[in-house]
């Protein structure tokens, strides 16, 4: 084996950001022949998972003065060689790329979410390169003279070997399912809302870790329509269960203000499970047609999108998903985005 380029994934932690699926799965899957990968976290290192070797873990938690958190950071990157400097943190920290322009490394960081400030701008000039999960942010955040050469898109991708359509299980409910951090920003207080407008058999899914001050509102409105029986609280589940979860839902939700590129909707949609999701600034026009977008001016669209889909059977949900399937089979696999990211590496050390 050759001299292989060394990337450094960066990521808050484990245990509260959003993208640990993605960044573990890209782990695994890149070619450890070619590359050789290793992961920093912020905090709560405990939570790194076990398929991450031990020799392969480093930690760096940021003090605040930003000349010592410099010096720390180049550290790190002389000491072990680091080639690229791959960063999923979703923060403008501009300390990262800079570290990496004090050292040989290369920075790269991939843009998740609809944030920017002069903070976000300042760590794209001093980036080498930047990956972006959304088409529309090439015009809202990089379409200049500063950043057109030094951008790329890779969307989002999932493993379609695990996350496919299954067998469908007649059921005596119709189950609505939503799966994200239970927050402000993720709006389930939405879908509760139209609930109540629905048929009694209409019951709520809802999966994620939770804000204790949000959960209070979603229990004043539950108590005040009287819909604690037909909504039910999952908590957090791992990844490798949800395949499961989707398995058992007849319509999957987004209501969020904001979004990146929801990897939910990519999962739901490899499922075969119809998506309907609010226009959040996000991927949903990229990925769904205009007929499974809902606004947030109230719930009467989305109630009504979401009756038209109670009302077909299962053959025409079938028919209704076919087209997502394929689309993501082809356009957004686990692989798809690998190759993408191996390629941009590659292109940096060169």
């Amino acid at each position: 084996m050759g001299k292989r380029i060394k990337i450094l994934y960066t990521i808050p932690n484990f245990k509260t950001a959003g993208s640990q699926y993605v960044l573990l799965s890209l782990y695994n899957k890149i070619d450890k022949t070619l590359f050789d990968p290793y992961v920093c976290v912020e905090k709560f290192s405990e939570t790194i998972p076990d398929a991450i070797p031990m020799d392969r873990r480093l930690v760096f938690e940021f003090t605040g003065n930003h000349k010592i958190d410099l010096i720390g950071l180049r550290k790190i990157l002389m000491e072990n060689n680091i080639d690229v400097l791959h960063s999923w943190d979703y923060k403008s920290n501009y300390l990262e790329p800079l570290a990496c322009r004090f050292s040989s490394a290369k920075y790269l960081y991939t843009k998740k979410n609809n944030a920017w400030s002069k903070r976000w701008k300042l760590k794209s000039v001093l980036s080498h390169h930047i990956a972006y999960d959304n088409p529309e942010m090439k015009k809202r955040f990089f379409d200049s003279f500063l950043f057109r050469k030094k951008i790329t898109f890779v969307p989002h991708g999932v493993d379609v070997e695990i996350f496919k359509p299954r067998d469908r299980k007649v059921r005596q409910t119709f189950n609505i399912g939503c799966i994200g951090n239970i927050g402000a920003n993720k709006n389930q207080l939405f879908i509760i809302e139209g609930l109540k407008d629905l048929p009694e058999n209409v019951v709520l899914h809802l999966y994620g870790n939770e804000e204790e001050e949000y959960r209070k509102l979603l229990e004043e409105k539950i108590f005040k329509h009287n819909l604690k029986s037909r909504i039910h609280f999952h908590g957090f589940v791992e990844n490798k269960k949800l395949p499961e979860v989707f398995g058992n839902l007849d319509v999957f939700v987004l209501a969020s203000f904001q979004e990146g590129m929801p990897v939910s909707i990519l999962e739901a949609l490899a499922c075969g499970i119809p998506v309907l999701s609010s226009d959040s600034g996000g991927a949903a026009k990229y990925l769904l047609d205009s007929d499974r977008i809902f606004s947030l001016k109230d719930t009467d669209e989305l109630v009504l999108k979401i009756l038209e889909i109670y009302h077909l059977d299962v053959k025409g949900k079938k028919n209704m998903t076919a087209k997502e399937v394929q689309n993501i089979a082809e356009n957004h696999s686990l692989d798809k985005e690998v190759r993408a990211y191996e390629r941009l590496y590659k292109k940096l050390v060169k």
